[in-house]
């Protein structure tokens, strides 16, 4: 039975993440383990030796990658399905194994440790050499172990008779001090132990604070043969059965609590205050709080404590990085490879963390039984989720008292060939719970302070070194174990105390020994942004490789915490043993008992372990004998097949090839050609004609009809005047002409750029034209035009050249049919015209994009996975063009005008993204540089008109967006050569989820249904201008009553209204004398004039409500004035906002007013609105009788909104 399943769903960007899926596809829940590591290999390979853009991506994908197979390797199972690589563990301790033998599996654990165990051999390849071959007339460590034939011939002679048991093996306990070494040997006793420990199947890892190790030696050997190694080692402090056992466990406390009345609760909660006061005492707050604060603390104080844990923690960071960064050598902690002002803060904030969970639970359980409702009180709170966690901070404060002074672990305890045989292990497991053992401890420890304790304290602290509980987990947990019925019966030593070896529970297979060394440091080389944050300083938390795993899947994979937690797991559950060593362990530990109670007289710690020798003598050693099939394997025993060399290919040795940034970059030179050209329009360099050479400026040069308008217009013998903006292409235009003009076999007197002259030269050169009777061609802002017609109005009138330059200018744009006269001067001001026509969009993409900017880049070994020429081609689509184009028209549909400068721009930034090469190798696939994404990220008024127009991302379609997230799309609808990744997408990724939306957009061929639910105010004021001028009028009416409060609106009848005002004060009183009927309005569509249609086009953006005969009365409809109407229309309050476009209307209406169309025999009705106090009066004038007829007050409606 498998667990539930994981997605793997790694945080890859661009083709990495492309890739990941494509070859995460082929991999089903029917493929070989085999199969699937080729498939991983493939892809490890490739971004190894193959790809060479963005290091980043690359250290992201290949961890990911080995992360993958390691996880794979310990059995994980692996499927892709409906867009989802899933990933789910096999409990092999549940039924998935049930008809696999204990062998088998034992053999396949030690497969998944195997990569592991080998980087570790071959890491210490000079240190097992010296040992097996230590020179000349010097002993080795074969000498150290036992030869099977002569073991083999004191077995059979015990069995015989002829030896007596305790002879045949005569066991000793050897501690492992520093420096000490072998009488027989001369090597040293850390080293003879570190040999062994490598002939284990796992992988040996190192565990910071205290450690026991022992060597167990045969005395009955001539050189004492090592029968096996043992180490106790500082407690996890996290084992669920075993704290069960214990009693630490927050929720078997509180259930026993539950069972009693509240008197006992009571004393219970006192017991629980005492823990928390132990835990308190234990910190130094000196730097934190007060001691009033410590005795009755408030929410503030605790609140206080934590935020000094957040910035202790973040100053942590800053000295790490900065340590990285320094060139300064700095004071070392004592702890590790951190300064001793990283090792300040790092205990800065434990203190304040530490004491903040304490001081909390002391308030909540003091309230609590400080309350008379105690009686009522005390079980809901035991039940719920405060009392749990308060509870559960005693019960720590409690366990951390013991866990690293009253325990160890037994992490190291086995026998050493061919010892094995005559369960060597058993004796390992009995002389690890020893009397000699709970000496040792006290003699090394008693006196010496706690690391991590005196640090929180501030001072040394001495914690009671008198150990009680011994742990262990089964290297198996299939098949006998060496710790099954294995106990130290009391009888043995006169007690009726036995210490066993109690089974506890399982292990739930959380750990790190299935994850290889190549894939630690590459998850390490993948997740260190700027400096180490993993540490490997005792006293930061969990083991350095462990934190690194957790760190490393949350920042390489979409995982929730659970999702993160499991794929930390492996299916290699463990049998966890205990054995207490006192008759009052519990009640000791649990700190109702001040001393423990020893199974026997710890002061004769000889005897006693004596005594367990010669029990496992009698009762294991003794019934072995008489298993036959021993004694042909221990005389079968090999001792120099046994040797750790053996077990080392050298042709594997291991090394981790680190992966570097391509060095090689194209040059650029000072001239900017080529690339650097392209590149530079979006920094603006490259978009000021005047200063490029002519060759560079005909490559991007768009020819569009204004050429040959130009041109023909010259024939004609007229002067051409362009003028505009800057930035709208005048003297481009005129410097690519030149040569055609001079060509056209008639004089033409040229002014690239009138800009740079005085007015008084401008016009003798004009005038000296005129004179000559020759074309005049200049290239003029519309600023410098009007200044030039000021100067000649006043200093040369007669000249009428400039004068009608002018007016072409100012008239650019017509209304309805006007007539227009034949002049000799043309005039095409290009600030009208619209450059972002789907004819100029195409052109100057296909001149950016042209390849013979490219040249320099032929050489460059990235050429063909360079981001710039993918997306050279992606801007050539026509799919995208069109979609580009629509968003395009949409921006000037809201007025917005763009220069050719702006739009060619536009261009280079989706081609570059704004990055030098070497930018673009290094992020190359980074979805912030995506084409999708760049279209919405540039700076620049043509980049927020687009962001303005339409973003699909805003754009709901309940269909395609579940088809965008299942990855239910068929792949051939997208453009030619364009891949996304084959995954469905989490619904949390919301970033993922909008550049999809982008993509689809842009690079579907049904991109373009998202258009068809779009029902925004762009569109509606496009049908608005497009449709028939009576239902614009009477749409404008109804939109312009709104405005001033007209609860019901006509549509035929424009109310007139008029707004007195004092000192810029708002109006509070309108008045309306009349209205103007439908039939007095007309509506003006802009055009250019004629002859400037020749040459340029202008997008029709806005319109003209205008009173009939009176064209000079008009209101201008753009986007802007629509949207202000349609807020009115909405019921939004705008009348008396102070804005230009508000101004606009007032100045619009107030024109309307006009007593003299009023017929002298009518009844005038005159409608006042008192803004202030929201109230409506009509007065009804009789004019024959010159007198008011009625008035009407009523509570208005009108302006109740207002």
């Amino acid at each position: 039975m498998l667990n539930r399943e994981i997605p793997f769903r790694p945080k890859l960007e661009g083709e990495f993440r492309v890739r990941f899926y494509n070859a995460a596809s082929e991999i089903t829940d029917m493929m070989s383990v085999v199969d699937i590591e080729k498939i991983a290999n493939k892809e490890i390979k490739w971004v190894e030796d193959v790809c060479r853009f963005n290091l980043e991506q690359r250290k992201k994908y290949r961890a990911v990658w080995l992360l993958f197979r390691d996880l794979i390797r310990a059995s994980w199972k692996a499927c892709y399905r409906e867009g989802v690589l899933y990933m789910s563990l096999p409990s092999l301790n549940g039924t998935d194994l049930r008809d696999t033998s204990s062998p088998e599996v034992k053999a396949l654990l030690r497969s998944w440790m195997s990569e592991s165990r080998h980087e570790r051999l071959v890491a210490y390849i000079d240190f097992i050499n010296r040992m097996e071959n230590p020179g000349a007339n010097k002993l080795g460590i074969d000498s150290l172990i036992a030869d099977g034939n002569e073991l083999a011939g004191r077995l059979e002679a015990a069995k015989n008779g002829e030896l007596s048991v305790v002879d045949a093996i005569k066991p000793y306990l050897q501690l492992v001090k520093e420096n000490d070494r072998d009488e027989f040997t001369g090597l040293k006793l850390s080293e003879i132990w570190r040999y062994f420990r490598l002939t284990w199947s796992t992988p040996a890892e190192t565990t910071p604070g205290r450690t026991m190790q022992y060597l167990i030696r045969d005395a009955a050997h001539p050189m004492h043969a090592v029968m096996g190694i043992a180490s106790l080692e500082n407690c996890a402090v996290q084992i669920t059965c075993r704290d069960d056992f214990i009693g630490w466990n927050q929720k078997a406390y509180i259930e026993k609590m539950l069972k009693n009345d509240s008197i006992a609760a009571r004393q219970s909660f006192s017991t629980l205050l005492g823990y928390i006061s132990d835990g308190i005492s234990g910190i130094d707050y000196s730097e934190l709080c007060t001691h009033a604060t410590i005795d009755n603390p408030t929410d503030e104080d605790i609140q206080a404590l934590q935020d000094i844990a957040v910035d202790a923690e973040q100053k942590r960071q800053q000295l790490l990085k900065d340590s990285l960064e320094s060139e300064i050598e700095e004071e070392k902690s004592e702890l590790g490879s951190i300064s001793k002002e990283t090792e300040k803060a790092l205990y800065h904030r434990k203190r304040a963390e530490q004491l903040a969970k304490l001081l909390n639970a002391k308030k909540v359980i003091t309230d609590l039984c400080n309350s008379e409702l105690f009686d009522e009180l005390w079980k809901d709170f035991c039940k719920g989720e405060v009392g749990n966690s308060v509870i559960r901070t005693a019960l720590v404060a409690q366990k951390t008292k013991h866990i690293g002074s009253s325990m160890m672990e037994l992490n190291v305890c086995g026998a050493i060939p061919p010892y094995n045989e005559v369960l060597g292990g058993k004796l390992v497991a009995l002389l690890a719970i020893s009397p000699q053992v709970v000496y040792d401890y006290k003699e090394r420890y008693a006196s010496k302070s706690s690391e991590i304790a005196s640090r929180l304290k501030g001072e040394p602290v001495c914690r009671p070194a008198d150990l009680v509980y011994v742990g262990t987990t089964s290297l198996y947990y299939v098949g006998s174990s060496q710790y099954n019925r294995l106990k130290l019966p009391g009888s043995i030593f006169e007690s009726d105390f036995d210490v066993v070896w109690k089974q506890l529970g399982m292990t739930i297979g959380f750990g790190t020994m299935h994850i290889s060394k190549a894939t630690t440091m590459s998850l390490t080389e993948a997740t260190t942004a700027d400096f180490n944050r993993i540490n490997h300083v005792f006293g930061e938390g969990a083991s350095p490789k462990m934190r690194l795993l957790t760190m490393s899947i949350r920042e390489l994979l979409e995982s929730t915490n659970e999702d993160s937690k499991d794929f930390s797991k492996h299916a290699m559950s463990r049998i966890v043993y205990g054995a207490c060593l006192a008759k009052n362990t519990f009640e000791y530990l649990m700190g109702t008992d001040p001393e423990p109670i020893y199974y026997t007289d710890m002061s004769d710690y000889k005897k006693g372990t004596d005594a367990i020798i010669s029990f496992w003598q009698n009762r294991w050693l003794g019934s072995r004998l008489n298993y036959e099939p021993i004694y042909e394997r221990v005389r079968c025993f090999n001792k120099q097949a046994f040797l750790v060399s053996n077990q080392i290919n050298e042709d594997e040795k291991w090394s981790f090839k680190k992966l570097k940034e391509e060095s090689y970059m194209p040059s650029v030179d000072g001239n900017q050609t080529g690339l650097q050209f392209i590149r530079d329009f979006y920094r603006g360099s490259s978009a000021y004609a005047d200063h490029i050479d002519s060759n560079l400026l005909s490559n991007i040069h768009l020819v569009t009809k204004l050429d040959q308008a130009i041109l023909d217009a010259v024939m004609d013998g007229k002067d051409i005047v362009l003028t505009g903006n800057p930035g709208d292409g005048k003297t481009h235009i005129i410097r690519m002409l030149r040569g055609k003009l001079e060509a056209l076999g008639k004089s033409v007197l040229i002014e690239i750029d009138a800009s740079t002259l005085p007015n008084e030269e401008i016009y003798k050169h004009w005038k000296k034209a005129k004179d000559n009777n020759v074309p005049y061609v200049i290239a003029i802002n519309a600023a410098v035009l009007y200044s030039l017609y000021q100067y000649c109005k006043q200093y040369y009138k007669d000249f009428e050249p400039v004068k009608t330059a002018y007016e072409q200018m100012s008239h650019a744009v017509v209304f309805h049919n006007e007539n227009e006269k034949a002049t000799d001067v043309v005039v095409y001001d290009l600030s009208k015209r619209e450059v972002l026509t789907k004819e100029i969009l195409s052109q100057a993409i296909i001149k950016l994009t042209d390849d013979k900017h490219y040249e320099e880049c032929k050489k460059c070994p990235l050429n063909s996975s360079c981001e710039v020429h993918r997306n050279c081609k992606l801007l050539k689509n026509e799919v995208f063009q069109s979609r580009l184009f629509i968003i395009l028209q949409r921006v000037a549909l809201q007025g917005y005008h763009a220069t050719l400068r702006e739009l060619q721009s536009f261009i280079s930034y989706l081609i570059f993204g704004n990055r030098t090469c070497k930018a673009i190798t290094q992020t190359t696939g980074n979805k912030e540089y995506n084409l999708v994404n760049l279209i919405y990220s540039g700076n620049g008024g043509l980049f927020k008109a687009i962001q303005n127009a339409i973003d699909p991302v805003n754009i709901s379609h309940p269909t395609w967006d579940e088809k965008l997230l299942t990855n239910d799309i068929a792949p051939d609808t997208w453009v030619k050569d364009y891949e996304v990744p084959a995954e469905t997408i989490a619904y949390d990724n919301e970033e993922l989820f909008q550049l999809r939306k982008r993509q689809f957009f842009f690079f579907n061929v049904n991109g373009d249904v998202l258009l068809d639910i779009l029902d925004d105010e762009v569109r509606r004021f496009r049908e608005l201008i497009e449709q028939d001028d009576s239902k614009i009028i009477k749409e404008l009416i109804l939109k312009l009553n709104k405005f001033f409060g007209a609860e019901k609106p006509s549509n035929s009848e424009l109310q007139i209204w008029s707004g007195h005002r004092y000192d810029n004060e708002p109006r509070k009183v309108l008045i309306s004398v009349g209205s103007i009927k439908k039939s007095g309005l007309k509506i003006g569509h802009p055009t250019l004039s004629k002859s400037m249609q020749t040459g340029i086009e202008m997008t029709s953006n806005y319109i003209r409500l205008e009173k009939k005969n009176a064209p000079n009365i008009f209101l201008k409809i753009d986007f802007d004035m629509y949207m202000l109407l349609t807020e009115a229309d909405r019921g939004v309050p705008v009348l008396f906002m102070e804005s230009d476009l508000v101004k606009k209307v007032w100045r619009f209406i107030e024109q309307f007013q006009s007593v003299s169309e009023i017929d002298q025999d009518d009844p005038v009705n005159i409608s006042l609105l008192d803004v202030q106090n929201k109230k409506k009066i009509v007065v009804k004038l009789d004019q024959e009788e010159n007198k008011y007829s009625s008035i009407d007050v009523s509570r208005s409606q009108e302006v109740s909104h207002v």
